[in-house]
């Protein structure tokens, strides 16, 4: 009867593991999409700036021209931060073999959407031009390294599958060269560097902002806490 029911569980546990990776690939594949919006939301925020500036100055009533802005400041931070807070999943060493990552592409674009984040946690960008553009630059280079990976890198395989058989292996070549040198699954070595230097640089990043927060001249809430109550005598 154990004997019996041994291949049934020998088939059950191998359907799960099924299941199982079958779910990692659907769940990586769905933070890839993700991370692919919020970039391009991102970038596409910072370039619009102007435009929030101008429709800005045509309120006449201050709620309309508050919640004007702070729907610009929302979309715009708010997608640099789940960029970051998403991309941290390219930093795991064992992801680099399970699915096909670019690299380097994917997570050094991580790592310039960390500093865009750090630079908009030190600074007012909003309020000095240079470093306005210094976000915008860190931004775009995030973007595009990340779309440039996403499109090119991770896309290959599949690229290389449906090519015709009347195409040319010199047509083929470019992507034959991303493929095996800058897919994680096919590029070893690529990958494990990538990550000495992608990780090196977030860690760079997340000791800037830590150390921000211990400045003497960090910004305080001037909101008093349990204030005292005021009662007026009669």
């Amino acid at each position: 009867m154990t004997f019996g029911l041994l291949p049934i569980l020998m088939q059950a546990a191998g359907a799960a593991q099924t299941y199982v990776t079958a779910g990692s690939v659907y769940t990586e594949n769905t933070i890839t999409v993700l991370i692919e919006i919020l970039t391009i939301l991102a970038i596409s925020m910072q370039i619009a700036r102007g435009y929030f500036l101008r429709i800005l100055r045509k309120f006449t009533l201050r709620l309309a021209a508050d919640i004007w802005w702070l729907l610009f400041i929302l979309l715009r931070d708010a997608s640099i931060f789940l960029v970051l807070f998403l991309g941290v999943s390219l930093f795991w060493p064992g992801t680099y073999q399970d699915y096909p990552i670019a690299v380097p592409f994917q997570p050094l674009a991580i790592d310039f959407f960390a500093f865009a984040l750090v630079l908009l946690l030190i600074k007012d960008t909003d309020e000095d031009p240079f470093y306005n553009s210094l976000l915008t630059i860190f931004v775009l280079a995030g973007t595009v390294l990340y779309l440039f990976g996403t499109v090119f890198v991770t896309e290959s395989a599949l690229a290389l599958a449906v090519l015709p058989p009347t195409v040319s292996p010199s047509v083929g070549n470019f992507w034959g060269f991303i493929n095996q040198n800058f897919n994680s699954e096919n590029a070893p070595a690529m990958s494990i560097y990538s990550f000495y230097v992608t990780f090196a640089l977030l860690l760079i990043a997340g000791g800037i902002a830590i150390a921000n927060s211990f400045h003497p001249n960090y910004p305080r809430t001037s909101v008093q806490t349990n204030p005292k109550p005021i009662v007026k005598q009669a």
